[in-house]
């Protein structure tokens, strides 16, 4: 205590964990497990025993304008029911541990350690497999107290349940006996009742006496988890009856336990475990619930009998804490809350609620559930062991209100430990929802699941999601067109990649035609894929450092552009919003116009710029859709990069561009990536008499300024030189009489005598047409002159046959009927002829004379027939075109004109793309440096760039 005297009054200040709190305008009542609810509370040394008492206390003594401190000394507080939390004055009632001391608050009750005694009964040895007779524990639970052993019931998919009875052991879930412990069993046969299946294991013919066994599984989708009890099971057929039918069915399974990822998306569910089977309790860390006789089973995780210091608590309380509807100025502040079957916190309709400092764990749900709150604050808290982490909603969508709640400075781990699919780490719904500088690691399903409008993520470490389920993200939402305005911005997101049949999972995802979310500044580092966009619109993705992925860095599609997928039903879902209202249209005013123009599935307006992206041996992005059209995303202005070294410390999690990417941060004005010591909580979480340990980031400690070994390697050396008809080498084919203008050589003409003339068979003359080249431009124009092969198969008519060359670059193509091959030599057969030769298969049989998109593929695929040889090229040309495509080794550029380098030359190898870059073996790494030469060339709109990637016979030109 301390006095201070001002202006000749003396008032007394209590010193009190961090606060000065006058007496005269505060209540403090103390609780300690070890007092008497028949004590006054009102001082340190005559505490009330329970904090419902001090509760009531708070209402006698609390006048309207006192705030009112509950005082939670050091001890264990065993809940017997939900502890109901009340205030609707303005004064602000905190609940907190006095001066940090270790305060638990639990809806369990604590099963001393000497009421665990060995297994003698013969009939529940003969159950336990041989193993286990010797290490098991038994206790009766209702010689300590316990009665509510609760009720298995059907889980998974977002059920968010009441847990029956579970055992925390020293602050850690046991897990219910079950068969496999790790694997899956697979489904062998389905039967058409949706619920009755034959499946592939010997195993239950070893059991004795079990009848409430149940099932978990993915009977058909690897993100779509149940538990249903089994109604009837047959060992000797290994045949199996539910007592429902699953939510989407059944299907045989493909699990492979050695290899889970073995399979993908058309062989995922399928496969199951049994649960809730004594005779599987198998090794340390399990236990088993006797419902018939009230007896539990524990085999200890230490593999031997407990002792006085072991805490083994059993769950009772459903919530255990619980504000009451309209409550507000709340504050919940250092300590633990666990073992409780469902919310560690719920609170519906409140408004200034604070948690913070607190240690939520061993939950049947999520640690916090808080819906239809306004400026509800959780901060610096450790939740754990739960199924899902914190569930909030608040503001109000159709007047874009936001909620004002901020999740802020939390470390959320291990969650989605007995539910999967939808036990996710945050949940938010709503409008504004702040959530930054968290930690997420280790979760079964989303790391983040959104729902609503103008949220924002940012500076939150995302690591080890879609650890039990595939198809789905650390960061995920979708399947709503008015979910717009969120932003995911400044975290790292790493190490989310599929272990399981099933779909790839991403950094994040925008499922089902998710639009309008901003996706910038982050760092995706590991991830299978580290972004998804599925079919939605107007989403922006930039500078963000992609990092090393497994599979993909993005996948774009159109799943929405035939009308059909989740269209109609989203539509549904918009027009339920006032969309087109002023107030919408202002915040949004893509989303005003959605009806016009495009199909509204459609994925227009996507943006994916400025990135750099990072992989050895995977393309950067997969497309997909049957109407898929590349011109719906503008992907542009990123780079492609296979040197390490051009990032400053990768290992440590410093991914600042340097060396081959300096050029680009220069021209770009790219950010400096977060850091890892920017990202999760910015000081210790928990309550105070905890040090909470951070979890591993997956990078090496420490932060060094640079680890890089920057080397630019000098030009790859070009492809064997040999001529191909797109201008790369000069024309030892045709030789004009000069190098300008745009010439011709007719094998026939029948329907021109002038040029009929030049035929090749009597006169070695070419043609060239100087007043169409005034018109036109073709005698300056590269693309001009070859692209006049239909106008001058027009007419010549039927049978004709010419080349057209462009003189100053001895660029060519041919002109009239048929698929032809421009080849040199096939390993593979050893036809060592050279020139123009008609593609007799592609005519024949593929109706290639008449589909140019038929020839021009059979370049690549005939490449590929004959070895795919770098000294070997090949082209296919549709002559009533003249288009044509070049397949072989290497990436090569062309530009119309470059002011600004008179040194390249039309059309060459970009040798220093290949040693540097990646472009020989990376088709988006080469794509981009049609981008990158058009801005060296002096950016002019009229002149652009091509980039040719041979090996799959594949371009892009800048400006599109």
């Amino acid at each position: 205590m301390v006095c201070y005297i001002f202006l000749g009054i003396i008032s007394i200040i209590h010193v009190n964990h961090g606060f000065l709190l006058d007496n005269v305008n505060t209540v403090h009542i103390y609780v300690n497990p070890n007092g008497s609810d028949n004590n006054t509370g009102t001082d340190l040394g005559n505490p009330v025993k329970t904090i419902e008492k001090a509760l009531l206390r708070s209402d006698e003594l609390g006048r309207r304008d006192k705030d009112i401190f509950i005082e939670l000394t050091t001890g264990y507080y065993e809940l017997e029911s939900t502890l109901r939390v009340h205030n609707i004055r303005p004064r602000k009632l905190t609940i907190r541990a006095y001066q940090g001391q270790e305060v638990h608050v639990t809806g369990g009750k604590r099963i001393n350690s000497s009421a665990f005694k060995c297994v003698t009964n013969t009939g529940s040895l003969q159950r336990l497999p041989s193993i286990a007779r010797n290490k098991v524990l038994q206790v009766r639970l209702s010689d300590v107290g316990i009665t509510d052993l609760g009720t298995l019931q059907t889980i998974g998919f977002y059920s968010k349940h009441i847990a029956p009875l579970e055992i925390f052991e020293n602050e850690k879930p046991l897990t219910l006996a079950r068969y496999p412990n790790k694997d899956y069993i697979n489904i062998n046969q389905n039967y058409s009742d949706g619920k009755s299946f034959t499946y592939l294991s010997d195993r239950p013919k070893q059991w004795h006496n079990e009848h409430d066994v149940w099932a978990h599984g993915f009977w058909m989708w690897s993100w779509a988890d149940r538990a249903i009890r089994i109604q009837h099971l047959d060992p000797v057929n290994k045949n199996i009856t539910l007592a429902s039918k699953t939510r989407f069915g059944l299907r045989p399974g493909h699990y492979n336990g050695i290899n889970p990822t073995a399979v993908g998306f058309n062989h995922q569910g399928g496969y199951f475990r049994f649960v809730n089977v004594m005779s599987e309790l198998d090794e340390p860390g399990e236990y088993f619930v006797d419902r018939d006789n009230g007896v539990l089973y524990v085999w200890p995780s230490k593999d031997a009998p407990y002792s006085e210091k072991d805490q083994i608590y059993a769950s009772i309380v459903p919530t255990c804490i619980d504000i009451i509807w309209s409550s507000a100025n709340i504050v919940l502040e250092g300590f633990v809350i666990e073992a409780c079957r469902q919310n560690g916190i719920h609170a519906n309709n409140v408004q200034n609620l604070t948690i913070t400092r607190m240690k939520i764990q061993n939950t049947g749900s999520d640690g916090i559930a808080s819906y239809n709150g306004h400026n509800i604050k959780v901060n610096l808290c450790d939740i754990r062991n739960g199924d899902g982490g914190i569930s909030i909603s608040g503001g109000d969508q159709i007047t874009l209100t936001p909620s004002g709640n901020e999740i802020s400075d939390n470390i959320i781990s291990n969650f989605g430990r007995v539910e999967y699919v939808g036990s996710d780490g945050i949940s938010v719904d709503g409008v504004g929802i702040h959530v930054h500088h968290n930690t997420l690691f280790n979760g079964s399903y989303k790391g983040i699941d959104i729902r609503g409008n103008d949220h924002i993520f940012e500076y939150n470490h995302i690591s080890k999601m879609c650890l039990k389920a595939s198809d789905c993200g650390a960061i995920q939402s979708g399947r709503h067109f008015s979910w717009r305005g969120n932003v995911i911005r400044y975290n790292h997101i790493q190490d989310t990649q599929r272990l399981v049949p099933g779909a790839d999972v991403r950094g994040v995802m925008l499922d089902d035609q998710l639009s309008g979310v901003l996706i910038e500044n982050n760092v995706f580092n590991h991830n299978d894929v580290h972004v998804n966009i599925g079919g939605g619109r107007d989403n922006i993705v930039h500078q963000n450092i992609f990092y090393n992925t497994t599979q993909f860095s993005m996948q774009l599609d159109a799943r929405g552009a035939d009308g059909k997928w989740h269209t109609s039903d989203m539509l549904r879902y918009l027009n339920k919003i006032p969309y087109t209202n002023s107030l919408w249209s202002k915040r949004y005013p893509k989303l005003a116009t959605i009806m016009a123009g495009h199909n509204p599935g459609d994925p227009v307006g996507n943006q994916v710029t400025e990135n750099i992206f990072y992989a050895v041996g995977y393309p950067q992005f997969q497309t997909y859709g049957e109407k898929f059209q590349s011109d719906w995303f503008n992907v542009s202005n990123n780079i492609y990069i296979s040197d390490v070294g051009s990032f400053s410390a990768p290992r440590y999690g410093n991914f600042k561009p340097g060396c081959l990417l300096k050029d680009f941060v220069k021209q770009t004005n790219f950010k400096d990536p977060v850091l890892p010591n920017q990202v999760g909580p910015r000081n210790n979480v928990g309550p105070l008499h905890i040090q909470t340990i951070q979890p591993d980031t997956g990078y090496l400690s420490g932060s060094p300024h640079s680890t890089s070994n920057c080397v630019v390697k000098p030009p790859a050396k070009q492809p064997t030189p040999v001529y191909l008809p797109d201008g790369s080498m000069p024309n030892t084919l045709y030789q004009v009489p000069e190098n300008k203008g745009c010439w011709f050589s007719f094998d026939k003409c029948p329907n021109h005598q002038e040029l009929e003339k030049h035929r090749r068979p009597t006169s070695n003359q070419f043609y060239r047409d100087t007043q169409a080249e005034q018109r036109d431009q073709s005698g300056t124009n590269e693309t001009a002159c070859l692209n006049k092969v239909p106008e001058m198969v027009n007419k010549c008519g039927s049978g004709s046959s010419f080349a057209v060359i462009y003189g100053p670059t001895g660029a060519m193509t041919l002109g009239g009927e048929g698929c032809y091959f421009a080849r040199y030599y096939c390993p593979r057969t050893g036809w060592n002829a050279t020139g123009f030769f008609e593609d007799k298969y592609a005519d024949q049989k593929l109706n290639g004379a008449h589909n140019e998109s038929v020839c021009l593929s059979r370049a690549n695929a005939q490449w590929k027939w004959c070895g795919s040889s770098k000294l070997y090229p090949l082209v296919s040309i549709f002559k009533p075109t003249g288009h044509l495509r070049a397949a072989g080794a290497g990436c090569w550029i062309k530009h119309e004109k470059c002011p600004a380098d008179t040194t390249l030359k039309h059309m060459f190898y970009d040798g220093f793309g290949a040693a540097n870059l990646q472009t020989d073996d990376n088709m988006d790494s080469c794509l981009s440096r049609a981008e990158y030469f058009w801005h060296h060339c002096g950016n002019h709109p009229e002149y652009k760039v091509t980039a040719y990637y041979r090996p799959r016979s594949v371009s892009a030109t800048y400006p599109f």
